[in-house]
């Protein structure tokens, strides 16, 4: 008999892509420089584009 347990992997995120709705250009933001309304990521977010240097206010997301 196979003594073998199960185990989860722990994710962490590491950065978010988008286009800048400004500038237009492709960027990306480290996820510690995005600002979370609450603990929970789809109660609001923004940050600032690295392109543009404009504030951005980020809506629904997929996580990969």
């Amino acid at each position: 008999m196979d003594k073998a347990t199960e185990y989860t992997i722990i994710s962490k995120p590491a950065y978010i892509i988008f286009k800048c709705p400004h500038c237009r250009e492709e960027v990306e933001v480290d996820f510690l420089d995005v600002d979370f309304e609450t603990d929970y990521w789809g109660d609001g977010a923004w940050c600032d584009c690295p392109e543009c240097g404009v504030e951005v206010e980020l809506g629904d997301f997929d996580y990969d």
